[in-house]
């Protein structure tokens, strides 16, 4: 039996889909998509690899068991939310440099690909509506948006498809943007809602990642 196109979500807790019920997280809808679509003809294995609370460097760590075990045809990269947070035990400092993230996500697209990634999709980090100073004095909504630009670079340097997710949420007016996020204290998080509109962003991309990929995924079979 020939072995299933696989796709492996990494991030941080906007991929595990932290604080909604699994069946509403943004994952969850793109495996309905993608089994819908492709199913008949294609066996598919997804796998929710997010964890609440890492950093990119965090998630270097785990890729041996959490990614590279799988050999992935098609991944997404979702991460930066922690990567740009202060802790006041940081005394100011991001959690992961500026050049430290840039860094930690081009070696997460080269492991990729050396274990058999023929598409990796790259996703920017949405508008949050949280306005306090971190300790480093800046405010959180000013760093993510840096974290963003650096994730667009990375993108565009190792020629992977790039879900601008920030691009669109910043365009939203606050009205719009208020039922996508979960209430206050928290306003970071994707409600059901706001899966439900992370699905619709990030779906073209995978489906034409798995177009692309899956030519080769079947001569290789």
């Amino acid at each position: 039996m020939s072995r299933p196109f696989r796709v492996v979500y990494m991030g941080d807790s906007i991929t595990f889909g932290q604080y909604v019920a699994p069946s509403l997280r943004w994952t969850t809808l793109i495996d309905e998509r993608l089994r819908a679509e492709f199913g008949g003809t294609t066996p598919i294995e997804t796998f929710n690899r997010g964890v609440s609370g890492e950093t990119t460097r965090l998630g270097l760590e785990r890729f041996p068991t959490d990614l590279q075990a799988f050999r992935p045809d098609l991944i997404t990269l979702q991460f930066g939310m922690n990567d740009c947070n202060c802790w006041d035990s940081d005394e100011g400092l991001p959690r992961v440099s500026p050049a430290a993230f840039r860094a930690n996500l081009t070696e997460m697209v080269e492991r990729a690909r050396r274990f058999g990634a023929r598409e990796v999709i790259m996703a920017t980090n949405h508008r949050t509506l949280r306005k306090k100073h971190m300790p480093s004095g800046e405010e959180y909504e000013d760093a993510n948006g840096r974290y963003n630009e650096i994730l667009r670079e990375v993108a565009a340097e190792a020629s992977c498809r790039l879900c601008d997710v920030h691009a669109v949420f910043d365009a939203m007016p606050r009205q719009q943007l208020v039922p996508l996020l979960l209430p206050a204290p928290d306003l970071l998080h994707l409600s059901g809602a706001g899966n439900h509109v992370y699905a619709d962003l990030m779906w073209p991309h995978l489906r034409e990642g798995v177009v692309a990929a899956l030519p080769a995924t079947e001569s290789a079979r």
